[in-house]
């Protein structure tokens, strides 16, 4: 008889920009960053991206290992929605952010921080 690991995953990568930047972020060289990245409710289309530094995990947290540098924690509701999708970071003159590539996505707002999906 075989078993068959049940271990939720999701599918989530960062560009190397993505990667500067959240090293960039991290106080202590000593530990990985641990992010918390989740979708919530809101925005003009529907959904926002959110991503955090993490203080703390919850046991039915699913992680995804970037690096042994870059940890990103994502809850079970989100993952559906953020599977398969890169993040980028862009620094301009005026702004800089995180940029979320999506496939789930059928539809972004202007400035890209909110999605909806059918």
């Amino acid at each position: 008889m075989s078993t068959v690991d049940a271990t939720p995953t999701c599918n989530i990568s960062l560009t190397d920009a993505a990667q500067e930047r959240i090293l960039d972020l991290r106080d202590n060289m000593h530990k990985p960053a641990m992010i918390r990245l989740y979708v919530q409710g809101g925005g003009c289309s529907g959904f926002e991206y959110k991503i955090d530094l993490a203080k703390e995990t919850d046991e039915d947290d699913i992680l995804v290992q970037i690096n042994p540098y870059i940890h990103i924690y994502v809850d079970q509701v989100s993952a559906p929605y953020l599977e398969g999708t890169t993040i980028d970071y862009e620094a301009h003159t005026l702004a800089s952010r995180f940029v979320f590539n999506n496939p789930q996505a059928t539809s972004t707002c202007g400035c890209g921080s909110s999605f909806s999906v059918e």
